[in-house]
């Protein structure tokens, strides 16, 4: 307690306490009474103007409230409550929001299953089209074969009229040479010899019928084999004339048929098309229809959005109305009390004083002493002499707020939030054929990569690679990868991945391999709400089927696995804007007692204390409820006291929790810029998950502190596309 100062009334000269006692009444001491008096008389005023409020806002009330009664009693109607229909209105927009998203829903199945059909369609029109294919080359090749018969068969009938003529010619030579023989052999006539001149030549008769025998029988013998040949040769080639024929027949008749079956299926193809075509006038049709819907519904939602904004804005402002009346109502008691304590205790002071000056300007230089010290007395016992009136007015203030205090605080910061919005109109279509053009070819596009993705919320750039992935088929992210390095790479990266899929990807390599990273561990688990945890889990599971909380167990140790195991069950209650002070004071001292040395997740109050409280409960109970209890820093004690393996998860845990989000992340940033070298992890991290949340606060948070821009920092400690990337980001 501060050492009171001198009295403003001066002691003077006197006798003792039983006797009478004299006082001198100084100009100064006048002047200061005279300064009171008009100070009170202005305090006075002051509560006159408030209680003349008062009075006429309570008078316009009880007017209001009786012509409201009274026009009640005309209409007879009963009172309404805007909560009610304020929660009904509500109510009814969000089941008209689900009807209208179940009917997108439903258009969207329609939509898919025309469009499988239409992929029926065209897969049996393939499918058509390669069998009428196979079928005409198949005509052709057997027109080649008829062809090619055919040919044979004139040859044949060619070959066959050939030997009939030769046969023919062989005939008539041989009936020449017959009759050339038979003249030869015809008996000669021979001069008559006389019986008795014997013939000198031997008689060759006989010879002559013996060798006409032989070449009759020869001759016989050659006509019957060349007739047997001739038959014989004849015989087959009427035989291959007849398979040959036959063969034209049924090639004929297959021929036939595969036309048919040509025609038909050219019937089935333009029935198929002409189907195909109806589909596709369908399908246009229904997706006109579904995005005329979706722009009414889109329109609708818009004007549903804008008269719940209005309704909010009305309640806050009623809200806001009620709560100022209600303050001015408390602020104008408290002013009351106030100074009708200061009027009982200065009324009786003043008129003591008041009546000692008389005293003092009648009688004689002693009366006037003693009448002062009386009056020093009295003034004495109502109010100190070493405090002033406003010094009070403060003291009863404090006093009358902490008697008046509910235990509800409310706590909370406003953000302006993200440096990345959602781009109007978005057209994903465009964007993902400007992204295959960027990528397309000898080089890449990186500007047209960072205006595209750095432009876009992370909403908008999955619809994008939706697009990009049903129009080209492939995979939008994998095509960057193949296309990206380094640096950049990385920031593309966290742009195309959900947090928690990136948060999953940090952790888990941060525990696989040898060692863990612990750092990593204590930044990403001590700085998530409990949704962001579970989701982190959830996405851990799915990407690599494997449980997180079984990693972490199996990768740390000790006090340090129990407190990120308790962190991990996602307890944390999530941030309401409100603070219940007196739990948060009763955890301060449950913390004092047990001590900064005993803290340690073995202390079941500890592990609920910390992970089981929001960041808000955890600012007010380190910012106003820690110091009340002592004057240590807190950091450097559990740097001093604290086990080593909870000294960074808890330094974490409280820095977070005692800085606003876009302060703490503006130090992170800093310190990710200093040193020898630029933390380029920490920083894309904080850059690329902040964009759309509050980067404008962080940028905002970071100039007050360190007196420059992020983005000059950043120009001066990154290069290339990277750099241009992050002050995209940020611009």
């Amino acid at each position: 307690m501060a050492p009171p100062r001198p009295s403003a009334y001066r002691k003077s000269l006197g006798r003792d306490k039983g006797k009478d006692t004299l006082y001198i009444v100084s100009a100064e001491s006048r002047q200061l009474k005279e300064a009171e008096k008009d100070q009170m008389k202005k305090l006075n005023n002051r509560l006159v103007n408030y209680v003349d409020k008062v009075h006429d806002l309570e008078m316009t009330n009880r007017m209001l409230a009786a012509e409201n009664q009274k026009l009640r009693k005309i209409s007879k109607t009963e009172d309404v409550n805007v909560a009610e229909i304020y929660d009904d209105e509500l109510k009814r927009l969000r089941e008209r929001v689900e009807e209208l998203q179940t009917a997108n829903a439903e258009l969207e199945i329609e939509k898919d299953n025309i469009h499988y059909e239409l992929q029926e369609v065209i897969v049996k029109l393939d499918s058509a089209n390669e069998e009428n294919k196979d079928l005409t080359k198949e005509v052709k090749s057997l027109s080649k074969d008829v062809d090619d018969a055919t040919i044979e068969r004139v040859s044949l009938e060619a070959k066959i009229e050939n030997l009939q003529e030769a046969l023919q010619l062989e005939k008539q030579v041989h009936a020449a040479e017959m009759e050339n023989l038979r003249r030869q052999v015809q008996p000669v006539e021979a001069p008559v010899l006389q019986a008795e001149q014997p013939s000198i030549l031997p008689d060759l008769n006989d010879a002559i019928q013996k060798v006409r025998k032989q070449y009759e029988a020869f001759n016989a013998k050659s006509i019957e084999d060349l007739d047997a040949f001739y038959k014989e040769k004849v015989e087959s080639l009427t035989k291959q004339l007849k398979a040959a024929n036959e063969e034209i027949r049924d090639l004929r008749v297959d021929n036939a048929e595969k036309r048919k079956l040509i025609h038909q299926l050219e019937m089935e193809l333009e029935a198929l098309r002409g189907k195909n075509d109806g589909y596709e006038r369908n399908l246009e049709a229904v997706e006109d229809r579904h995005a005329r819907e979706l722009a009414d519904y889109q329109d609708k939602l818009v004007h549903m959005q804008g008269d719940l904004e209005g309704a909010k804005q009305d309640i806050g402002k009623y809200l806001k109305d009620y709560q100022d009346l209600n303050s001015l109502k408390l602020s104008l008691e408290q002013e009351i009390a106030i100074y009708n304590k200061i009027l009982m205790g200065e009324e009786s002071r003043i008129a003591v004083i008041d009546t000692k000056a008389v005293l003092i300007a009648n009688d004689s230089h002693r009366s006037s002493r003693s009448s002062s010290k009386s009056s020093s007395k009295s003034s004495s016992r109502h109010s100190s002499p070493d405090r002033s009136t406003s010094d009070i007015v403060e003291e009863m203030l404090e006093k009358d707020g902490k008697e008046q205090s509910t235990g509800v605080i409310s706590v909370s910061w406003k953000v302006k939030g993200g440096t990345v919005r959602p781009v109007k109109p978005f057209h994903p279509i465009s964007d993902a054929e400007q992204l295959h053009k960027a990528m397309k070819g000898i080089g890449t596009d990186e500007g047209v990569i960072t205006d595209i993705l750095s432009n876009r919320t992370k909403a908008q750039r999955f619809v994008i690679a939706k697009h990009y992935e049903e129009k080209y088929n492939k995979v939008l992210l994998k095509e960057l990868e193949s296309e990206l390095s380094g640096d950049y790479l990385t920031t593309v990266q966290h742009l195309m991945w959900r947090k928690s899929v990136l948060d999953a990807h940090a952790l888990r390599k941060a525990i696989k391999g040898f060692g863990t990273d612990e750092a990593v561990l204590i930044e990403i688990l001590c700085t998530q709400s409990s949704k962001e945890i579970a989701n982190i889990k959830q996405d851990y599971q799915e990407v690599f089927e494997r449980n997180l909380e079984k990693d972490i167990e199996s990768e740390t140790s000790g006090s340090f696995k129990k407190f990120l195991v308790a962190i991990l069950g996602a307890d944390r209650p999530a941030d309401s804007g409100t603070v219940v002070s007196n739990l948060a004071e009763a955890d301060a001292k449950v913390l004092f007692e047990l001590g900064v040395k005993q803290w340690s997740p073995s202390h079941d109050r500890f592990l609920e204390i910390f992970t089981q409280r929001s960041y808000q409960h955890l600012w007010y109970l380190f910012k106003q409820c820690w110091p009340k209890l002592t004057n240590e820093d807190l950091i450097e004690s559990i740097e001093k006291g604290c086990p080593k393996d909870l000294v960074r998860g808890l330094k974490t845990l409280i820095r977070y929790s005692t800085c606003i989000p876009p302060l703490y992340y503006a130090i992170q940033i800093n310190e990710s810029l200093t040193g020898k070298g630029t933390e380029e992890k920490l920083l894309t991290y904080i850059v690329t998950t902040r964009s759309e949340v509050d980067l404008i606060d962080v940028k905002e948070e970071f100039e007050r502190i360190y007196h420059v821009k992020v983005e000059k920092r950043i120009e001066a400690e990154t290069s290339g596309n990277y750099k241009k990337i992050l002050l995209a980001l940020l611009d």
